[in-house]
This record gives C-alpha cells, sequence and structure tokens, in this order.
C-alpha cells in the first residue's frame, strides 16, 4: 500500500497544526487508540475464543488420558485376578470329575478295593443328588476281609485325586480265615460330579 506524502503533509499542515490544542491532543488520541481497537476486534477476540477452546479440548484429552491410564491399570488386575482364578478353578476341577469320568473313577475305588485284599459283596452306584454347579454319586458297598485291610482301602480311597468321602460305617465280625478274624463291613462313599448347573429355586 502506497501513502501518498504530499496529500498527508498538506492535511497536517493545513487542518491539523491550525488546530487549538486540545482537538491536537483528542486527535492524536484517536490516532492511537484507533489501531489498538482494529487490532482488538479483528485479531486477538477472534483468536482468543479459538485459544479457549483449543485450551479446553486440550484439558478434556488429558483428563480422558488420565482416565485410560486408569481403566488399563486396572484391566491389568483384573486380567490377573481372572488368570488366578482360572487356576484355582481347573485344580478343583480336577477334584470334581466330569460325567464321563465317573465310570473310570468307580473302577479305581474298585480296585483300591481289591488292591487292600478285601472280597466286594456288593458295589452299588446309586441315583446322584443334584446340587448347585455338582452332583452328589453315592456308592453302597458292602466287603469282607480283616481289619487293616479295610483300612488300608480307606485310606488309599482318601489319597485318590479326586474328593471321595466315607459315611455310614458299620462292622460287624463275619468269621476266621486262617487264624484271622474276618469282617463284613459297609459303607457309603460319596463322590462328586461337576455339573455347572444352578438348580432352579422353589418357588413361594
Amino acid at each position: 500500500m502506497k501513502i501518498n506524502t504530499q496529500a498527508f503533509s498538506t492535511f497536517i499542515n493545513e487542518r491539523y497544526l491550525p488546530l487549538e490544542r486540545k482537538p491536537k491532543i483528542v486527535g492524536a488520541a484517536v490516532l492511537l487508540i484507533l489501531p489498538v481497537i482494529i487490532f482488538f476486534f479483528v485479531w486477538y477476540q477472534p483468536k482468543s475464543k479459538e485459544i479457549a477452546a483449543l485450551t479446553l479440548r486440550k484439558n478434556t484429552a488429558i483428563q480422558e488420558l488420565e482416565k485410560a491410564r486408569a481403566t488399563a491399570a486396572t484391566i491389568d488386575k483384573q486380567r490377573a485376578m481372572m488368570l488366578k482364578v482360572e487356576e484355582q478353578f481347573a485344580e478343583t476341577a480336577v477334584l470334581f470329575p466330569k460325567e464321563k469320568e465317573i465310570p473310570r473313577l468307580l473302577t479305581d475305588i474298585s480296585a483300591e478295593g481289591q488292591g487292600a485284599g478285601l472280597e466286594f459283596l456288593t458295589f452299588k452306584p446309586l441315583a446322584a443328588v443334584p446340587k448347585d454347579f455338582y452332583s452328589e454319586i453315592p456308592i453302597d458297598i458292602q466287603v469282607r476281609g480283616p481289619f487293616h485291610n479295610l483300612g488300608s482301602f480307606l485310606y488309599h480311597v482318601s489319597k485318590l485325586n479326586r474328593i471321595v468321602s466315607v459315611a455310614n460305617v458299620k462292622i460287624s465280625a463275619s468269621s476266621k480265615s486262617e487264624g484271622e478274624m474276618l469282617l463284613d463291613s459297609s459303607c457309603r462313599l460319596v463322590t462328586y460330579q461337576f455339573t455347572n448347573v444352578k438348580l432352579d429355586q422353589p418357588k413361594k
């Protein structure tokens, strides 16, 4: 933009200098303030709004980042807890055989009795008793043999890698064989089958 210096000089000499002191001061003040006003409304005010919007976005992004970091830390903690629970579940699942493993467990119990030198008179698996997430599998057995053989059998059953409990043990003298007293013993063995089924609550 080219300024006409001659016109500007003419304005100063003919218009501005002849004025009295007060109008000169007012005019000079207007010339000084006018650029400031133009700068404020044309550049500063719009830019300040833009700066405020960017600052707000920055603060929001920082808050979201902190939330994301906190969530990530929680996820790692929850993942570790989940892995621990899965390990515990796997260990417990070994103690609670699934349906297809029940016949093998019954075979193992029978083998323990025969290995202990007992004669099985009865070996009767009964109907399953449903519970929350598992079923009880009762087995009524009656065996004949010396007392210490019975004790050995029950001991080895307790050491199986499945949960087997013993209840209702009854012992009665039977006969002597080779100078040793043979006992007729009956009891109920109870093992457990994992079903992962929660029973329906009875209606009131």
